[in-house]
């Protein structure tokens, strides 16, 4: 967004974090680029498991050991931009813009999801039938990855639903935030409801990181790197407590482990904070701030991507090396994506995946 709008004051005295000009910071890209990469990663590995290949325990304990936190830096980061815009536009604005960027692109790329695993049954690992559609309204979780962008939207629209009334009161919101994530253990059936819950304090928390973002980017690259040093075992063991206490698909035993969990996850998302931070710093590995920066598109697409080229690997070539396939599949998972969004922008075709048509640069 490259223009500001008057909004309400909202009596926060802490002054704004220091934006490019593009009005992004830039170590949130290296975290959208880590996070996507870890989300295609595991994706891939998934899916060749699935389709009966042998994948190296080494290889699948990366992402096991991960998994718990991708997601969350995604809700976190956006909480810190949604902080910022409320901060520059009016709610309605923000409204629309979401809808236009995250409720429109899920019911669309949705059903051509679904409609592509209808038609491909017999080659993809998915087991379709007419009556999935009813999903895309009820159950986003059976959607495999395109929960995110309905869940997103949703945490973001009861945020500013609740903004208006806590926003004088962030430590109640926190609460609330508990609350809800608590409460997603009871309804977790129902994945229209609980990947808002559980998912709405990650949101919260990075709205609520906004405020300190200012004294944080004053950090020295000395101070960033002693306190990833610092923080990096008790990450380690976090993960580790998870991974062995959490029952068959992550799931959670009780209620109250949810808050170990929880403790686990801030911990994870602060290591990813340092480490994006000091990659930014150090201007260390580009590449994976300009994938952030295609992130949502990687996301949407490159379910589409492995599964073709796992489909052409095995089915095609019969070639069933793990080693092979994984780094093809990272490789044009994350690239196709990313020509296909750009080819989209060129010919004006905005509506591919968004209704929000972009401004034209002065």
């Amino acid at each position: 967004m490259s223009h500001t709008a008057p909004h309400e004051d909202h009596n926060q005295s802490t002054k704004k974090p220091a934006l490019s000009k593009s009005g992004r910071l830039g170590w949130v890209d290296y975290a959208r680029g880590i996070a996507i990469l870890l989300v295609v990663y595991r994706h891939t590995l998934v899916g060749l498991k699935r389709a009966g290949v042998e994948v190296l325990p080494s290889l699948y304990a990366v992402q096991e050991f991960l998994y718990n936190v991708r997601m969350p830096v995604f809700f976190l980061l956006s909480g810190v931009f949604l902080a910022g815009s409320l901060s520059r536009y009016p709610v309605k604005e923000i409204f629309r813009k979401k809808a236009g960027s995250l409720l429109y692109p899920y019911f669309l790329w949705a059903f051509i999801l679904v409609t592509i695993q209808l038609f491909l049954n017999k080659y993809t690992n998915s087991d379709r039938t007419a009556a999935d559609y009813w999903y895309i309204l009820t159950q986003p979780r059976e959607l495999d990855h395109m929960w995110y962008l309905l869940a997103l939207f949703n945490t973001t629209l009861l945020y500013l639903l609740v903004y208006r009334l806590l926003s004088r009161f962030p430590v109640l919101h926190l609460v609330l935030a508990v609350l809800l994530h608590l409460a997603s253990h009871y309804i977790a059936g129902y994945s229209i409801l609980s990947d808002v819950f559980y998912h709405y304090i990650f949101l919260v928390s990075g709205s609520l990181f906004y405020t300190r973002i200012v004294n944080m980017e004053r950090l020295t690259t000395r101070k960033l790197l002693s306190c990833f040093l610092l923080v990096l075992p008790v990450f380690i063991l976090g993960q580790l407590y998870w991974l062995r206490t959490t029952g068959p698909d992550y799931t959670t035993g009780s209620v109250g482990q949810l808050v170990p969990y929880l403790i686990i996850i801030w911990v994870a998302c602060f290591v990813y904070y340092l480490a994006s931070r000091i990659l930014h710093v150090l201007k260390a590995a580009h590449w994976l701030s300009v994938v952030g920066k295609y992130s949502l598109y990687i996301y949407i697409l490159h379910l589409l991507v492995i599964a073709f080229v796992r489909i052409v690997f095995l089915q095609v070539f019969r070639v069933h090396e793990v080693l092979i396939i994984l780094p093809v599949s990272l490789l044009l998972g994350i690239v196709i994506p990313v020509l296909f969004y750009r080819l989209t922008q060129k010919w004006n075709m905005y509506y591919v995946f968004s209704l929000i048509k972009p401004q034209k640069k002065s």
